[in-house]
């Protein structure tokens, strides 16, 4: 599967679909492509202060390696 990552425009604050995007990665296996998704998102959450967010981030980085 060739990475999706840079050929996906998503709305900039759109922090769920960073999640969904991320999960659906990391079901077809596409490990690397999960973690890049999850930082994307992270630091999203950072610029966005969205506090909740940088866990459940952070929590699913965490949980793939």
């Amino acid at each position: 599967m060739k990475n999706i990552v840079d050929k996906i425009t998503i709305p900039v604050n759109d922090l769920n679909q960073y999640m969904e995007l991320g999960h659906e990665a990391g079901k077809q296996g596409e490990i690397d492509e999960s973690f890049t998704w999850y930082m994307k998102g992270l630091r999203k959450a950072r610029e966005l202060q969205s506090q909740e967010k940088i866990s459940e981030f952070s929590a699913f980085i965490i949980t793939l390696f």
